[in-house]
């Protein structure tokens, strides 16, 4: 009785979306096909109780439709730190390799952007993470949408 409790209670919270403290997140967007199109973000890293951010964590993924040339990148700055991840195959099921941008607590602010004049999807992962890898407190903002 007890286990059948515990499976209906892990099951039901899956279906509702309940993600644990670990988990990253995930910010979809879509480039449009102007050349110059860029997708930027705020991200705020804080301590909700974990300790505080040592970094943020992030990769990015140019979703398989459509299959365009452009390249996806992201850039993540704090202050004077900056750090850039590509990824360079479309379509291949594989996010960019993950770079972590060591700036404690505070925004983060993210640019997505593309090399070429198709509009382009993408998935950003991101999370916040104290220096021993838990996951912190992370909030995302949308600054500007092209």
């Amino acid at each position: 009785m007890k286990n059948t409790i515990i499976k209906t209670t892990l099951l039901a919270a899956s279906l509702l979306g309940v993600a644990s403290p670990a988990s990253a997140h995930d910010q979809s967007g879509t480039l449009g096909a102007t050349k110059g199109a860029i997708d930027y973000y705020q991200i705020q890293c804080f301590d909700d109780g974990n300790g505080a951010t040592d970094h943020l964590s992030m990769s990015i993924i140019d979703l398989a439709g459509p299959i365009a040339p452009p390249v996806i990148s992201a850039q993540v700055t704090k202050g004077i730190l900056a750090l850039n991840t590509t990824d360079t195959k479309d379509g291949d099921a594989l996010y960019s390799p993950e770079v972590k941008l060591k700036g404690g607590n505070g925004a983060y602010y993210v640019m997505v952007d593309k090399t070429g004049k198709a509009a382009d999807n993408y998935s950003l992962q991101y999370h916040c993470e104290t220096a021993t890898n838990a996951h912190t407190g992370t909030n995302i903002t949308i600054l500007q949408n092209k």
